[in-house]
């Protein structure tokens, strides 16, 4: 059974996905933290990032047993988080690193999604009866950033990354588009663009041995507003 953040469905697989990302993204960066950590499979994961990954901003949530009890309340054990001596980031620095991240990754997808043909002309948001392309729920593959129709109404999985992206993403939207492929294609082809700042050697290589898929850079343009 889910539980209820601020109004938000939460599930176990919200919270293994996210643990799944932290891996991948964060972990290298984060390895220890001043109390409580989330333990499955024999590892620790910080609480609060697992929340800011799962549902973005989680505001002046306290930490301790205000975020704790959600992910007790869905089955995990709650224990103190790893130590290390190595010299690592402070707490502080890795979580304004994930924040600026997440932030980042929600402005270009509202960026993309309001106008998907300055990716590509003639490419639009998926959208069938109560399904609509955006944070599109894949199932066991994960949740897709933006699913869209091209101009020959094929499929395209959007991926979408702040800063760079390395060979693991390529791994990630093949899953997507399996999943699209086998699930909402019918005869209709399906393929992918990854969108990132820069890409690592390690990705371009990884992506030349998929077929249909394409890496696309962004560039930030600062606007600017009073406060």
């Amino acid at each position: 059974m889910p539980v209820n953040f601020r109004g938000k469905p939460l599930t176990r697989e919200d919270v293994e996905k996210a643990m799944d990302r932290f891996d991948r993204e964060f972990r290298d960066n984060f390895r220890r933290w001043k109390t409580y950590s989330v333990k499955h499979n024999d590892r620790h994961y910080p609480p609060k990032e697992l929340l800011r990954l799962i549902v973005g901003d989680i505001g002046n949530l306290s930490g301790g047993e205000p975020a704790n009890r959600y992910f007790r309340d869905l089955g995990f054990p709650i224990g103190t988080g790893e130590v290390s001596d190595e010299p690592l980031p402070s707490e502080q620095i890795v979580e304004d690193a994930i924040d600026t991240s997440l932030s980042l990754e929600a402005d270009l997808e509202d960026a993309l999604a309001a106008n998907l043909a300055q990716l590509e002309n003639g490419l639009r948001l998926y959208q069938e009866q109560s399904s609509f392309g955006r944070q599109f729920d894949a199932k066991a593959a994960g949740r897709i950033d933006l699913l869209a129709v091209d101009a020959e109404q094929n499929l395209v999985v959007v991926e979408l990354k702040a800063g760079d992206a390395d060979r693991q993403v390529c791994g990630q939207i093949q899953a997507y588009m399996g999943w699209v492929k086998a699930n909402l294609a019918g005869s209709r082809s399906v393929r992918g663009i990854i969108v990132a700042h820069e890409f690592t050697e390690r990705a371009k290589l990884a992506a030349t041995v998929v077929p249909g898929l394409a890496l696309k850079k962004y560039r930030v343009n600062f606007v600017f507003a009073d406060a």
